[in-house]
């Protein structure tokens, strides 16, 4: 299990620069090796199988703090993105899910075999199939998802998707 490693409040953020949200350790190394950031500037989850309600606490405490960093990183898996790009907590039906596939460009036949699955099913189907454009396409309507409701300006958001397998970035926002 993850330690948080930064209790999030006001107090707290308002001294970064930047900030970034994990939802695993893997995650975590794999968002490290490539921007070496600060090791306080990290936050994970004591839940990874549901960092939503973290993101939208670090939301919640940007818009209540005095300044909130000017950037923040989202590194997380397939399905922790998927719930910042719809802005759920969770999928009641997988036809929620197929909402934000299809704004990235799935087409109603390539997600029919799906109807039944569960959303971790889609991941493998994506990523081996060679469509890294809609996992990028995910990444981006998260990161707009997060940048429209920080109300604090400017603040630059990047999300990045990652695999716990093999930890690296498998999609981003950049």
């Amino acid at each position: 299990m993850l330690k948080l490693i930064m209790y999030l409040s006001p107090e707290n953020i308002s001294d970064l620069t930047e900030v970034v949200i994990c939802d695993s350790e893997s995650a975590l190394r794999a968002h490290r090796e490539l921007f070496k950031y600060n090791q306080h500037s990290y936050i994970s989850t004591d839940n990874a199988s549901n960092a939503f309600p973290l993101v939208v606490n670090l939301v919640n405490i940007c818009n209540a703090a005095v300044s909130c960093p000017t950037r923040i990183h989202l590194a997380v898996g397939w399905e922790n993105m998927l719930r910042v790009a719809a802005w759920q907590a969770d999928f009641a039906l997988i036809r929620d899910v197929f909402i934000v596939l299809k704004n990235a460009g799935v087409t109603d036949t390539a997600l029919a075999p799906f109807s039944d699955s569960p959303t971790s099913d889609l991941f493998p189907y994506l990523y081996y199939g060679k469509q890294i454009d809609v996992l990028k396409k995910v990444c981006v309507m998260a990161r707009r998802r997060i940048e429209s409701h920080v109300k604090k300006s400017p603040v630059r958001v990047d999300c990045h998707m990652i695999t716990e397998d093999s930890p690296n970035v498998v999609a981003s926002s950049l």
